[in-house]
């Protein structure tokens, strides 16, 4: 220790300078042992968000809000009221302002039938429009009571049969009498002598075969029982028939009658007196002509003979 104290005094320089050396060495090593551990404290704490990859909150909210601009809510309801006003109000057919409040937008179907069904009121052709693809407009199916829009409900096919034309021709001949199995015969303005004829015979003057006789009785207006037997006649060719009714002029087989059937398209035909026809989509289904008036026909449907249906005149 002693030649320690020697060596000092002896290199008084030399050694304050080394002792100054060891102070800053170690002074450098506790400064770097400090930079280190505050630097661990500062990356600490961001590991765990590392770990979760959640975006600041304030970014949520950012991202939220540019979501809510791009995609603007839309106000809907089934209700007649708007958000702001008590009543919804639109231009209607005629270019005026309406509400389906104060408006009967389509006369003559309710504004309440369109809800119903979900149409568009607003739209001027919605009465014209098929929504459902059966054939039939929003306002045939409103008369026909059915759903515009199911398929399945419509109204009768029939509803697209109307009479364009007829002409109504009386057969020349009238069942006048009989006598046992013989039947008198006579043109209907008796221009020509009676004919006496009997089942089998034809007619003379034409191609009508008496096929068939039958015996009937009915009550008139006044109560009581008439003769109304009947004579079935055929032509011998087109083997068309008609019927006499004793004393009665019967609608010859020459009438005719034009129709047109608008169910998937128009179709614009003929049909004689006791002559058959179909009709699409059903036409399994036969119908009959039996009678042909100035204002109208009369069709049976051959399943339903005792069923008779009239065709009019389309409405103007």
């Amino acid at each position: 220790m002693a030649k320690v104290l020697d060596w000092i005094k002896a290199h008084y320089d030399r050694a304050v300078l080394i002792a100054a050396a060891t102070v800053l060495f170690i002074s450098a090593i506790a400064i770097w042992w400090n930079v280190i551990q505050f630097g661990n404290r500062l990356v600490s704490p961001q590991q765990p968000r590392a770990k979760t990859a959640s975006q600041p909150a304030v970014a949520v909210e950012l991202d939220h809000a540019a979501d809510q601009l791009e995609n603007s809510a839309q106000w809907k309801g089934s209700t007649r009221s708007g958000l702001f006003v008590p009543e919804r109000h639109f231009i209607g057919p005629d270019g005026l302002p309406a509400t389906l409040q104060s408006t009967q937008v389509h006369p003559p179907v309710p504004n309440e039938w369109f809800e119903k069904y979900g149409l568009h009121i607003e739209d001027p052709d919605v009465l014209d429009e098929d929504p459902d693809k059966d054939g039939f407009t929003n306002l045939e199916e409103w008369q026909g009571g059915t759903d515009p829009s199911n398929p399945s409900s419509h109204p009768d096919y029939l509803t697209k049969l109307h009479l364009v034309s007829a002409t109504e021709e009386p057969f020349r001949y009238v069942f006048s009498s009989r006598s046992g199995n013989r039947f008198g015969i006579n043109t209907i303005d008796e221009s020509e002598p009676t004919q006496f004829l009997k089942v089998g015979d034809v007619i003379r003057g034409t191609e009508f075969k008496i096929v068939k006789f039958t015996e009937k009785q009915a009550r008139n207006r006044y109560g009581i029982n008439a003769d109304v037997s009947e004579l079935l006649l055929e032509h011998q060719q087109s083997h068309i028939q008609v019927t006499l009714v004793k004393r009665e002029v019967a609608t010859s087989p020459q009438s005719v009658a034009t129709f047109v059937y608008t169910w998937g398209g128009r179709r614009e035909f003929e049909v004689r007196k006791d002559q058959e026809f179909s009709l699409k989509p059903n036409e399994q289904i036969k119908y009959k002509v039996v009678e042909v008036q100035p204002d109208k026909a009369v069709i049976v449907n051959t399943q339903q003979p005792d069923a008779p249906i009239e065709i009019g005149f389309a409405a103007p």
